[in-house]
């Protein structure tokens, strides 16, 4: 289950557990209703994920991977990504 961030109009700023994505809830201080608020990215924070370069193994490595994969590709062979599902 999810937990959602929520914010009233009276000031009041809470999480909450719950079972299926909602837009409002109940307010636990003043019991109106309390919009769904997203959380904002922290100031002078650049989020940048590329898969291709930062693929990572269990021990915090840097995979390999692509650039056997670009190398297999280059040379001609028929190659795939594999799926995360355990699908290799």
């Amino acid at each position: 289950m999810p937990i959602y961030d929520f914010a009233c109009e009276c000031g009041f700023q809470f999480d909450k557990l719950v079972s299926h994505e909602v837009e409002e809830t109940m307010c636990g201080s003043c019991g109106e209703k309390a919009k769904r608020i997203f959380p904002q990215k922290a100031p002078g924070i650049e989020l940048k994920y590329n898969p291709q370069t930062d693929m990572v193994d269990w021990d915090g490595n840097r995979s390999q991977y692509w650039d056997a994969y670009k190398k297999d590709k280059a040379d001609g062979k028929d190659v795939r990504i594999p799926k995360h599902d355990g699908d290799g």
